[in-house]
């Protein structure tokens, strides 16, 4: 492997590091649990009604803690579930949830957008490819390594 590659390789991990713990630091401030921040920014962000399953794909969380998220959420009041079609169960703000999200998800959603706009305008498009093509290249070697 060469240098140039490992030296980009530890950028990008520190970068995604620093990320990381950014949205870790931002859920603890706002007082939630990683995963229920990441639920309500889902709910936000999709709309309510949201179903268990797309909050997983959105959250990129497996299903046993959406669920254990999804509970404490419910039992504090901030979402309710209702059935769906066949097993789908769909889940909704309340209006102690719409209150939260206004309150601590909003502002992280305006932080995100503050800090796209510090990128230069013609940058911005190459980002998004650059970062889909590496997801998406990391994902498929990472994934290849246990496939034998």
């Amino acid at each position: 492997m060469t240098t140039d590659l490992m030296t980009l390789q530890r950028a990008i991990n520190a970068a995604s590091k620093r990320i990381d713990e950014a949205y870790h630091r931002a859920a603890r401030a706002a007082g939630l649990s990683d995963s229920s921040f990441d639920i309500l920014y889902a709910l936000h962000v999709a709309g309510e009604g949201c179903s268990q399953r797309r909050l997983c794909e959105l959250c990129f969380t497996g299903k046993q803690t959406v669920n254990s998220a999804i509970k404490r959420l419910q039992d504090e009041g901030t979402i309710r579930v209702e059935p769906g079609a066949g097993r789908m169960t769909h889940v909704f703000l309340t209006a102690r949830g719409r209150r939260i999200v206004g309150e601590r998800i909003v502002p992280v959603i305006d932080a995100e957008l503050a800090a796209l706009a510090a990128i230069p305008s013609g940058q911005r498009a190459a980002l998004v490819s650059a970062l889909t093509t590496y997801s998406t290249a990391l994902s498929d070697e990472l994934d290849a390594i246990w496939s034998d």
